[in-house]
């Protein structure tokens, strides 16, 4: 391969060439098309496999009945209706069919407190044992209960399918030495009461381990995104087994800050059952959780053979073989390389890298300065150009965003078209690291350049360790081979350039990848995040993110040749011309629906209405025009309504005066399956309750009564003093359709899907 001369060094004039810096593009442009095809490739989930396999294998052919069934033969599943308990009944047959298994119905009932609230719940899980010769079990935990109005296939009746098919392999294996439990709780949507219930079953007793699984998509990879830190021959054992890794632990970060507005079982069994253990879930299309779209057209072949095969795998690895011991250095970073290997290492272990890094990049620093001249006065300016370089790369993308979402009012164009995001954000990444390029050349020699590219690298890396943050492990990535190849280019300075896009790929694609996955979780979220104002300048910082680093190893490569303003003002074209197609996009399309949450209230004392909120948290825009909507102040419309039909709150007040410690008043509720009782009022004004369980702390109770009852519910408050508590009750009905609501439901557009709820309520001073 010719040489690519990229600085005019010495006076041998066969070395120069004429336009070094086509050369370098051209390299530039080989490295981004193979990385995107790389990271590309590593989304997609395996071919699935058909029901040739051995007995004791996963197949999907097999799997793929029991999703057929729960999704288009059963329907919704909602916790406590008659399509729940109909589910339960097929997979108990189901899973009574495989021999050696023993399976048993958990009529689970009591109360579950998180924070200041308590979950009163009634719950139908299916549990299934494959007894094994020694002590201890394994759990393998899925909800097969839906949100109202949804089939649930990727929520959550693939990964339903997918255990039931492990179940199926295991006993058709050797016997394993720990006993393993198939737990199918049937109330998780209604507040992960099903996995409260299963805490208490006798089975569970000796839970060594568990294994959840979830999601809020239905393509693509099941992604490892939780698991217990001080455990970590979870992830050892996750790491030896599993064929297909997929795991990423800023996800588990994102859940711990609460940006993503879902919460899974892992909540219930590390912090209740005190269980180490994992979360597995789909995320991919994350568009179709919990609307009437999650079905069998959404999921993709071969998501069933990665999530089961990785299970098998896993279960056979926990459940065989002594366990190992809890002692060991506690895992803050674990993530996959393109799907092919995994790593998990602690805290000592990430801070050993960036030692070693430190090492790495002074022993190149010092070549540089031995071969190349390089100063620390040349290193300086260097890291000075760069650090605008980037911050431009970051501004411009940014700043195109906020006029997309704030002064030209059309945001959210990228919820339908991402790619076109990709493009548009991404070209002006570039396009503003090359505008830096021309307003601050900085350091002309190209080995101060790498090495202060290597340095700000090792810098952002250390920081973010000290931060205690899982991201810092793409930085050695992207450290250890620079410094290596920035040592052995300082032999021969014209191949610095080269040498430097190249020790960039194995950080450049761990970057692109962990963007990529973050883009395909955030995206589909956004339509249900409810904050209010444009998300556009996220998303762009999310797209920026992954392009600047590259783009500052074209620029190191570059540095002032070839005209790089002119390069940008061409780039920057591109990049507008893309964000004029995103300001022409519609938002959402039939297949990445808007999503309204519609309210038919009635307040005693109040007109029924019919409550309108945007689940995105942007303006409705012109979906009701001429219907005579209020809108209020919190951005939701109401909207005359009639009476719903329901009739009155059905409950009762019964005060019993003053009795030993407080006033003692009796609540009574009779709901239908699938309401739900919520029940506010002051926590210090209550001294004691009926219900088998600790009063909630915080300034307010909030009591919450799901999957009701066959007859009355019934609980008795004791309240402290003689003043008067308020209190509000409310009745939800989820998934209940008025004839306001269907009647609003079908004079909006086809992209748009409805959450109908019907809600009375009332307040009462006890």
């Amino acid at each position: 391969m010719a040489e690519v001369e990229l600085e005019a060094v010495g006076t041998n004039p066969r070395a120069p060439l004429r336009h070094p810096e086509a050369g370098v593009w051209g390299l530039w442009g080989v490295l981004v098309v193979g990385m995107l095809a790389a990271v590309w490739s590593s989304e997609r989930p395996p071919e699935p496999l058909g029901a040739e396999v051995p007995a004791e294998a996963f197949s999907e052919a097999r799997a793929w009945p029991v999703l057929r069934h729960l999704v288009d033969e059963v329907g919704p599943r909602v916790a406590g209706t008659p399509g729940q308990a109909r589910a339960a009944e097929y997979l108990m047959e189901r899973l009574r069919g495989i021999p050696g298994v023993e399976v048993e119905l958990q009529r689970a009932a009591g109360v579950r407190v998180d924070g200041n609230e308590a979950w009163d719940y009634r719950a139908e899980n299916v549990l299934a044992r494959l007894p094994g010769t020694g002590d201890g079990v394994v759990l393998v935990s899925a909800h097969h209960d839906s949100a109202e109005e949804e089939p649930g296939a990727g929520d959550n009746a693939l990964a339903v399918a997918a255990a039931v098919e492990v179940m199926r392999a295991l006993a058709a294996g050797p016997r394993l030495e720990r006993t393993v439990v198939l737990g199918l709780n049937g109330a998780e949507e209604a507040g992960l009461v099903g996995a409260a219930g299963l805490l208490g079953h006798p089975w569970l007793r000796r839970a060594e381990a568990f294994i959840n699984l979830d999601a809020a998509g239905s393509r693509g990879r099941s992604l490892l995104f939780q698991s217990t830190p001080s455990a970590p021959w979870l992830l050892a054992a996750y790491a030896r087994s599993v064929p297909h890794p997929y795991a990423l632990v800023v996800g588990q970060e994102l859940f711990q800050t609460g940006l993503i507005p879902s919460e899974t079982d892992y909540r219930v069994f590390t912090r209740e059952g005190h269980w180490p253990g994992m979360d597995l879930a789909l995320y991919q299309d994350g568009y179709a959780y919990h609307t009437p779209l999650d079905g069998l057209a959404r999921v993709e072949p071969g998501s069933l053979r990665q999530l089961g095969e990785n299970v098998l795998a896993l279960v056979r690895e926990l459940a065989r073989g002594p366990r190992p011991e809890d002692a060991g250095e506690a895992v803050s970073t674990y993530y996959d390389v393109l799907g092919v290997e995994m790593v998990a290492y602690g805290r000592r272990t990430a801070w050993g890298l960036v030692v070693l890094g430190g090492v790495f990049v002074l022993g190149a620093l010092g070549m540089a300065w031995r071969r190349g001249g390089v100063r620390a006065a040349g290193v300086a300016r260097a890291l000075g150009g760069l650090l605008v370089w980037g911050l431009l790369g970051v501004l411009v993308p940014v700043g195109a965003a906020l006029l997309l979402g704030f002064v030209l009012g059309r945001p959210h164009g990228w919820y339908a078209a991402p790619w076109l995001a990709g493009g548009a954000f991404g070209a002006l990444a570039l396009a503003g690291v090359l505008w830096g390029c021309a307003l601050v050349p900085g350091e002309r020699a190209v080995l101060a350049r790498g090495a202060a590219a290597l340095v700000l690298a090792w810098g952002v890396g250390a920081a973010l360790t000290a931060a205690g943050l899982g991201v810092a492990y793409l930085f050695p990535w992207w450290t250890l081979p620079g410094a290596v190849l920035l040592g052995v280019a300082s032999l021969r300075e014209r191949l610095v350039g080269p040498a430097l896009l190249v020790a960039s790929v194995p950080g450049w694609v761990l970057t692109v990848e962990l963007v990529w996955r973050l883009l395909a979780m955030f995206i589909p979220v956004t339509g249900r995040l409810a904050v209010g104002l444009p998300l556009d300048a996220a998303v762009a910082l999310l797209v920026a993110l992954a392009v600047v680093p590259g783009a500052l190893g074209l620029g190191v490569a570059l540095g002032g040749r070839g005209r790089p303003g002119r390069t940008a003002g061409a780039v920057a074209l591109l990049g507008l011309v893309g964000c004029g197609a995103l300001a022409g996009v519609r938002p959402s399309n039939e297949e990445r629906p808007r999503r309204l949450l519609l309210t038919h209230m009635e307040e005693q004392g109040a007109p029924a209405r019919l409550e309108v909120a945007a689940e995105d948290g942007l303006p409705l825009g012109g979906l009701l025009e001429g219907r005579g909507a209020e809108v209020r102040e919190t951005g939701e419309a109401w909207l005359a309504a009639e009476p719903s039909g329901l009739g009155p709150l059905p409950v009762t007040v019964k005060q019993e005066g003053v009795t030993e410690g407080g006033r003692a008043v009796t609540l009574s509720w009779r709901g239908e399956p699938g309401a739900q009782l919520v029940v506010r009022l002051p926590r210090d004004a209550v001294a004691g309750w009926s219900l088998p369980a600790e009063l909630p702390e915080g300034p307010e109770l909030v009591l919450r009564v799901v999957v009701p009852p066959a007859g009355e519910w019934s609980a008795r408050i004791v309240l402290r003093g003689k003043a008067p508590v308020p209190v509000s009750i409310k009745e939800w009905r989820a998934g209940y359709v008025t004839r306001d609501i269907e009647a609003l439901r079908r004079g909006l557009p086809d992209w748009v899907v409805v959450e109908p709820e019907a809600c009375r309520a009332v307040s009462l001073s006890w």
